[in-house]
């Protein structure tokens, strides 16, 4: 059947999980188990970026968005006429977020607020703090907001998780390749959190792979989504 969405930007999914597919050893705990060569593939996959998806959660853990370090890869953005670091957009149902961190005070980079409704003092507080922000209302939120992004010129998304985020993108078929890193470790823990949280996928998300290398052990694999009988 044909997509009867309006158009949206493609979506990336880049995570990193053990060999019993936890993506960090605790809660609110970074996904310290992976390779140097992993990093340098998250960076470079930000840097052709136009903007990168987050939740709320990881928010409020981060002291500040993430930003283009690397000069090779500042200087790719600036030869395609990029801005120097790509745009944030911010999924929160609860607008529950660390207004006064530097995290919004310090920022390089503009900013999306992804929600259903807004209320008037926070309003105020993002028009203060420069944000710009879309309110779905009764729709979707994060359908709604992509669309958003799509019409102000965002065309490439890059999301990395944590689980709950990765559950609402599969679940809404929102996925159009996937990175996936598995690393040579067993981390265990009934608490640890894993690559996908929530229920059951109905239908389930289907996936080619396109790609794997191993690099020392570590498994480097790139999978594109499969739609409807095909691959897109």
């Amino acid at each position: 059947m044909p997509d009867t969405h309006p158009p949206r930007p493609r979506l990336d999914l880049c995570l990193a999980t053990s060999l019993d597919g936890k993506i960090a050893e605790h809660e609110g705990a970074a996904p310290n188990f992976t390779s140097r060569f992993d990093r340098e593939k998250l960076f470079r996959l930000r840097a052709e970026s136009d903007a990168l998806l987050v939740g709320a959660n990881t928010v409020r853990q981060e002291e500040l968005a993430p930003l283009i370090r690397t000069p090779e890869l500042a200087a790719a953005r600036a030869a395609q006429g990029k801005p120097p670091h790509p745009a944030v957009a911010i999924l929160t149902r609860s607008l529950n977020l660390p207004w006064d961190s530097r995290y919004f005070s310090e920022r390089q980079q503009e900013m999306f607020i992804l929600t259903e409704r807004v209320d008037e003092a926070t309003r105020a507080r993002m028009e203060g703090l420069g944000l710009a922000w879309f309110e779905s209302g009764s729709e979707d939120a994060l359908r709604f907001g992509l669309a958003r992004m799509y019409e102000a010129g965002i065309r490439r998304v890059l999301a990395e998780g944590g689980g709950t985020m990765v559950h609402a993108l599969l679940s809404r078929g929102l996925v159009d390749r996937f990175y996936l890193t598995l690393a040579p470790v067993v981390l265990g823990g009934i608490d640890a959190p894993s690559l996908c949280r929530g229920p059951r996928l109905v239908p389930r998300a289907d996936w080619v792979l396109e790609d794997c290398q191993n690099v020392d052990g570590e498994l480097h694999l790139t999978y594109r989504a499969r739609r409807d009988g095909t691959a897109d």
